[in-house]
């Protein structure tokens, strides 16, 4: 297993001291809960224990590429919001049933379905960064999203052609 750049190694200074603890492997009464006063203000950013990362441990916000690609996400997402209504405007439908329920209701209630969970769903991607199925749903939502913008970016080609 390759080690992630992330995760510190336990055999130097004070993480060797660390690693090598005596008494309860976890001194908690109860677990850290998943939402938390440290979810916003939180400085933890990294797991210290290659056996932390192994079990998948959660951080108080993300850094680095984990950031860059869930930023990269809600970049495609904003791109898709917007072509798909400029799509609209110029004669295109709405594949998506409830997002065009959502359209048939206004587009208002659109941008609350499409956009209204981002919030939300940025702030679990962040703290869940080192569990692998986190990983690998952020990387099937980034396959998703980018055949879609290249699929709109067709589209609106073709519109700007018809001009």
């Amino acid at each position: 297993m390759t080690q992630d750049p992330h995760v510190k190694s336990a055999t130097s200074g004070a993480d060797a001291a660390a690693e090598n603890r005596t008494g309860p492997d976890d001194r908690r009464q109860d677990p850290t809960p998943v939402l938390s006063r440290f979810t916003l203000r939180g400085r933890r950013a990294l797991i210290r224990r290659e056996p932390d990362l192994a079990r998948g441990r959660y951080v108080d916000r993300s850094s680095g590429s984990h950031l860059a690609l869930i930023l990269i996400l809600l970049v495609l997402i904003f791109l898709d919001t917007s072509s798909t209504l400029y799509i609209l405007e110029h004669g295109g439908r709405e594949l998506n049933p409830l997002m065009d329920s959502a359209l048939r209701r206004g587009v208002g209630w659109f941008l609350l379905v499409k956009l209204g969970p981002l919030p939300l769903a940025f702030l679990l991607l962040s703290i869940h960064r080192y569990f692998r199925w986190v990983r690998a749903t952020l990387g099937l939502l980034l396959i998703v999203y980018g055949v879609l913008a290249t699929y709109h970016l067709y589209l609106l080609a073709r519109i700007l052609q018809s001009r």
